[in-house]
């Protein structure tokens, strides 16, 4: 109970801090441009609500939007080099392809905008408004996302943030040569089942969910810091409090126009879900240590571009108990090695197939408790996939199929493979309706008897649509399926959600979330269904 006192008042504290910065108005964060003052990173954001920003007058905007358009540009050029070289990012490389205008990607002063040549994408809307919104460098994006290439179907952000197209951006806080993004969320939920098990009780919980992204702001190169948390407070079953927090750094070294190196570390603690192949519905939770470390080189050829990565990311298991007895979950950790190429071919800025092979190594320093075999294990990822661009308002993302496959070195447990579905993509099919689709691939980890291994599905669609600018309504539907291929584990999940978000201003996000979770594992005595609701509101700024 005082724990549970504490972290209100902490949550007060917080609140009455948050308000203090959030209420000032936007006008009066940005000098006026007409008195004299210097037109601001605040100033370019709150421009308006949908519009890409730079850092340029309105009027200059206007004026080179129209000269692009009508051909009249003096500066414009439409030799054969330039067609081949266009000022956007790489296929998959948000972000990491060179700026042949002069600029280097990465800082928010903006060149002449790209003219786009597919006569597709004029049709779709006024020609004023192409070259400001159809293919913008990256420096008008207001959130500066810059560094979020490594792994296109997770790290991504900007087809997420086409789905969302939220009527006000985030101003951010200009801190030196950086830009602050701070946010904190408070909340409360409701579980029907608790503990993901048949019969479960039901308990109410306390959410706060603080969070920041510091990102530079420079003409060349790049750095992003960011921390995120997660505080949980249940009502009857502190044993699932979560108290999760993630810790990430990136960053971008600009070798030439056309080439870059790319690289991350981050740390994350979190509680196992119960929903988890290993995890117990009993006692305590395990506490799952993550460290990740991912270096990336970029190259491109006019049309053609390559990526070379690898990366290290270490997974180490709490114990847990129950009833007094403590078990030690030394034999799930393990260490995954990871090298991936992957090379495209822009046949235009919006659709660019690709290829990509990646190679791991899963190193268990022991061997399972539950049959002393080592999990060791050795794969392989064959992916064929399109690129839709990080630029587009019609489509954004990727989207692959391919066949991937995980052996393991003991002879006594089976190979687990099967053909791979990935996407991270965003359909804009109206101007108040997107379709959002995520799907991955991959193959489960698991210390089950005499089991190498689950394949694991999931494919998730989610649509969002504007009632209002202010008033969006969600609903989605995300298919999983885990199946070690040897009719031991087959758990499949069905998860139905609706949601509605009104923006009270640009800094205000009330909202309400809604889940239905149908679980079917091997076996009658697995299956259970269960409600979430969700609600509160979000500060940001």
């Amino acid at each position: 109970m005082v724990d549970r006192l504490i972290a209100w008042l902490i949550s007060g504290i917080v609140a009455v801090t948050l308000s203090g910065v959030l209420v000032p108005s936007v006008r009066a964060q940005v000098p006026n441009a007409a008195q004299g003052g210097e037109t601001t990173i605040s100033e370019s954001y709150a421009s308006g609500p949908t519009r890409p920003v730079s850092l340029q007058s309105d009027s200059q905007d206007d004026d080179d939007a129209d000269a692009a358009a009508s051909g009249d540009d003096p500066n414009s050029k439409t030799t054969e080099q330039d067609l081949l070289e266009p000022n956007l990012p790489a296929d998959g490389d948000a972000g990491l392809a060179a700026d042949t205008s002069g600029a280097v990607d990465g800082g928010v002063d903006t060149a002449e905008p790209f003219e786009e040549t597919d006569p597709a994408a004029r049709e779709a809307r006024d020609g004023g408004d192409i070259t400001l919104v159809e293919n913008p460098p990256a420096g008008y994006d207001p959130l500066l996302f810059q560094i979020e290439d490594l792994n296109p179907y997770v790290d991504n952000r900007t087809p997420r943030r086409l789905f969302r197209q939220e009527p006000y951006d985030p101003v951010g806080i200009k801190v030196g040569s950086f830009v602050l993004f701070p946010e904190v969320e408070f909340g409360a939920s409701y579980y029907s089942n608790v503990f993901h098990a048949p019969g479960s009780p039901s308990d109410w919980a306390m959410d706060v969910k603080p969070g920041a992204r510091l990102v530079s702001n420079w003409g060349t190169h790049a750095l992003e810091f960011r921390a995120v948390g997660v505080l949980s407070f249940y009502n009857d079953f502190p044993t699932e409090d979560d108290r999760d927090y993630t810790l990430e750094a990136r960053g971008r070294l600009d070798i030439t126009k056309r080439a870059n190196i790319q690289a991350l570390i981050s740390r994350q603690q979190y509680l196992e879900s119960r929903s988890a192949l290993d995890s117990s519905s009993v006692g305590t939770r395990s506490v799952i240590d993550t460290d990740r470390a991912e270096l990336a080189y970029n190259q491109r050829f006019n049309r053609l571009s390559y990526q070379l990565r690898g990366s290290v990311q270490d997974y180490t298991y709490g114990s847990v108990e129950d009833a007094g007895v403590v078990t030690s979950n030394s034999d799930r950790d393990y260490t995954i090695y990871e090298e991936t190429f992957r090379t495209s071919w822009e046949f235009k800025p919006s659709f660019s197939p690709y290829f990509e092979f990646a190679y791991n190594h899963r190193d268990y320093g022991e061997a399972a408790q539950s049959d002393l075999i080592n999990r060791t294990s050795n794969g392989q990822r064959y992916r064929f996939g399109v690129s839709f661009g990080n630029t587009g308002e019609i489509l954004r993302g990727d989207i692959s199929l391919g066949y991937g496959i995980q052996t393991p070195e003991d002879s006594r447990l089976h190979a687990v493979d099967g053909l791979t579905f990935d996407a991270n993509a965003t359909w804009r099919a109206t101007a108040l309706t997107s379709v959002l689709l995520n799907a991955s691939t991959d193959v489960s980890e698991t210390t089950t008897a005499n089991v190498g291994g689950a394949f694991y599905r999931t494919v998730g669609v989610e649509i969002r649509h504007e009632f209002k600018s202010y008033l969006v309504a969600s609903a989605g539907l995300i298919y999983s399926n885990q199946n070690s291929q040897d009719g031991v584990i087959n758990d499949t999940e069905w998860r139905q959600t609706a949601g509605i978000e009104y923006y009270a201003n640009r800094n205000t996000v009330l909202f309400g979330k809604y889940a239905h979770v149908d679980f079917n594992g091997v076996g009658a005595p697995n299956d259970y269904v269960g409600d979430e609701v969700h609600f509160g509101v979000r500060l940001r700024q």
